[in-house]
């Protein structure tokens, strides 16, 4: 009689600790996949920063082109997508990847716009705003500690762009996800990108 006490708790042990094994093996593998992926995306500054110190830009309002330095112009850009009362590091966040936008359509885009390298619509390439019309559409009181705030952001991160396998990114980047991204190719249609795939997005509460 004992025996069989003895099998049957056996078995019952052995129900409840078969899952939890898998399970484990299960999360394991995920997070050996998800590490692997990490390794493929990854911030890059192994490229020539110099070879793209300026870029012509289309202002779309006049049809004119202006050369400007590239740094400036990411603060301009940086500026104009996301607010400057954010935390610093989504700041530095958006400097990446538009940064990794505009080097990544300097050199795979190369004729979109004629003599000019990306324009200043958010409809067609990305947003772009002055400083003087920035500061001019903050409080005067935040005007500073803004403006360097975005400055601070754009020059911590100054060089780093975003890479997958070696090669930079299409970076497409959006305000809102609705709590789920989207494939590029549900969007735009044509191919996929690898690293653009539908992802569920977390929002934290901050406590």
């Amino acid at each position: 009689m004992k025996k069989i006490i003895i099998f049957i708790i056996l078995i019952i042990l052995l129900c409840f600790l078969i899952p939890i094994i898998f399970t484990q093996k299960f999360e394991t593998m995920q997070m050996f996949s998800e590490e692997k992926k990490i390794e493929e995306i990854k911030v890059d500054t192994s490229y020539n920063y110099n070879d793209y110190t300026t870029v012509k830009l289309l202002h779309t309002n006049n049809n004119q082109i202006e050369e400007v330095n590239l740094d400036e112009y990411m603060c301009n850009v940086v500026s104009a997508e996301i607010p400057a009362k954010y935390n610093i590091e989504a700041l530095k966040a958006q400097a990446v990847v538009a940064r990794t936008y505009t080097i990544y359509t300097i050199i795979r885009n190369a004729g979109k716009h004629g003599e000019a390298n990306i324009c200043d619509s958010s409809t067609c390439c990305q947003a772009w705003i002055s400083k003087e019309n920035r500061l001019a559409k903050w409080e005067e009181s935040v005007r500073e500690e803004y403006w360097n705030k975005i400055v601070e952001a754009v020059n911590t991160t100054i060089g780093e762009i975003i890479t997958y396998n070696g090669e930079i990114i299409n970076a497409f980047y959006h305000a809102n996800s609705g709590g789920k991204t989207e494939m590029a190719s549900g969007v735009w249609g044509g191919k996929d990108y690898p690293y653009l795939q539908s992802v569920e997005t977390i929002r934290r509460r901050r406590i």
